[in-house]
């Protein structure tokens, strides 16, 4: 593969939790609503419309994502007037701070060593099917957020992971709505001469990097057979897995970019954004650094753990006075294994952490054994109980005096001589089958290491 140059320029819609409100005007946010149905004049472009004030839920959003990925924030912001002719678009033109005259919310960032050029806030345009000419104003207001990263990839890889880490770190500060996806306008160049393509509305990762890839080999083929690259506007066919020519590229000067007069300049104060960075949390990598380089949490589990801000925040709590590598271990695995099995995440299910650090006490402290307390963890998603009373109440203690567990050992060995020949013919799996005759006539409660001290000692 040549050398090449990747930019991204990625649009994803603000999780407006709070407003549950368009960008302009008091239209309700709902993807499911039926067509046209959250529409009003000034969403719809009627004549004589003017829009309300920015959505100050959006704004502060689109700064708090500036901060996460360090950028140079902006203190007057102004929306321009982005104009073209689309079916989808009622005004004619859309409202963004992207643009010839425009400032955006925040520039000159680096997320993971990519650089970021700028981050801006805009309004999505209506939704039209060209098939039918039909278009839903549903959309039409939607606060977007697009991260124009710089062309600094220099492979798929790249592209890919910084791409999740991107998403993770969006989701700590729960900026952009998970459920609708990201979209991304791709700009690939090849040596010797980067000529920039665009690839325009690519739709999901799967799809960014088949693109990518692609326009790579598609560039290399041109220049081999002497053709020059055109500076064009590209689109992206999932079906084909081609990338098609749109149009020679616009410049901005082909939009029109104007400041809109409906909208009043947005001033954000260094107290202002002081209030703001206060909320933003630590960044994912910065906890994956801590947790391997202070705790010694093993680097896959790390990362797992840091995926998600809850089990980040589950992690750091429990840890107080848990093992962190007995916990990370619980979290990981265990914790993970039944949200999975019961297609859950933690946002969805009542876990009380003191009773989560009450069962992980008890298994540190070896008064439970391990499967009883993955048993009582499988009900402790469903409901709030004390662990310490469940075990108290079901007498599930776990038996480690060695007079009993002699007694349970020296039972198993004479019940299954077969297997005691076995393991002393050498067949290692022969003293686990024998382990688990001891654990059945304990019922689970038995020390584990306890059982296989005893066990060695007579057989050996």
């Amino acid at each position: 593969m040549p050398e090449i140059k990747v930019g991204l320029e990625c649009h994803c819609y603000l999780n407006m939790a709070s407003t549950r409100q368009k960008l302009f005007c008091e239209c309700a946010i709902d993807s499911n609503a039926a067509s046209n149905t959250n529409i009003c004049p000034i969403c719809t472009g009627q004549p004589g419309n003017k829009p309300m004030l920015p959505n100050k839920e959006a704004v502060d959003k689109i700064l708090a994502v500036a901060l996460m990925l360090n950028c140079k924030i902006n203190h007057s912001l102004i929306f321009q007037r982005k104009h073209y002719s689309w079916p989808d678009l009622p005004n004619g033109y859309q409202k963004t701070m992207s643009g010839s005259y425009s400032v955006p919310v925040g520039e000159n960032g680096n997320f993971l060593g990519i650089g970021i050029r700028e981050v801006h806030l805009e309004e999505d345009p209506a939704k039209w099917d060209p098939l039918t000419g039909c278009v839903d104003y549903n959309r039409s207001g939607f606060p977007l957020i697009e991260i124009v990263t710089e062309p600094d990839f220099r492979n798929t890889t790249e592209v890919r992971e910084w791409l999740k880490k991107l998403i993770t770190t969006l989701g700590y500060i729960a900026a952009v709505d998970e459920d609708a996806g990201i979209k991304s306008d791709v700009n690939v160049s090849i040596a010797p001469k980067y000529r920039r393509v665009e690839i325009k509305n690519v739709n999901s990762f799967k799809s960014i990097i088949a693109a990518i890839e692609y326009e790579v080999k598609r560039q290399e083929e041109e220049t081999k057979a002497g053709n020059e690259i055109a500076h064009e506007t590209r689109a992206w066919s999932d079906e084909e897995g081609i990338t098609i020519k749109m149009r020679s590229k616009e410049t901005a000067a082909d939009y029109m970019f104007i400041p809109d007069p409906d909208l009043p300049i947005i001033e954000a104060h260094e107290d202002y954004i002081k209030e703001i960075e206060k909320t933003l949390p630590e960044k994912p990598h910065e906890k994956i650094e801590k947790y391997i380089k202070q705790h010694k949490i093993d680097k896959e589990d790390a990362t797992v753990i840091a995926s998600d801000i809850l089990l980040a925040e589950l992690f750091e709590k429990t840890i107080k006075t848990i093992d962190p590598i007995l916990a990370g271990r619980w979290i990981r695995r265990e914790l993970l294994r039944v949200l999975n099995y019961n297609k859950k995440e933690l946002k969805d299910i009542m876990l009380d952490e003191v009773h989560f650090i009450e069962l992980l006490d008890m298994a540190q402290k070896k008064e439970i054994t391990d499967e009883t307390a993955k048993k009582i963890l499988e009900q402790l998603i469903t409901k709030p109980f004390s662990p310490k009373e469940y075990v108290k109440k079901e007498g599930l203690a776990a038996v480690s005096g060695e007079h009993e567990l002699k007694k349970f050992c020296e039972e198993a060995i004479k019940e299954n001589p077969k297997a005691v020949e076995d393991y002393k013919a050498g067949e290692e799996k022969s003293f686990n089958f024998i382990v688990g005759q001891v654990m059945r006539k304990s019922k689970g409660k038995a020390a584990p290491d306890v059982v296989n001290k005893i066990l060695k000692e007579i057989l050996d």
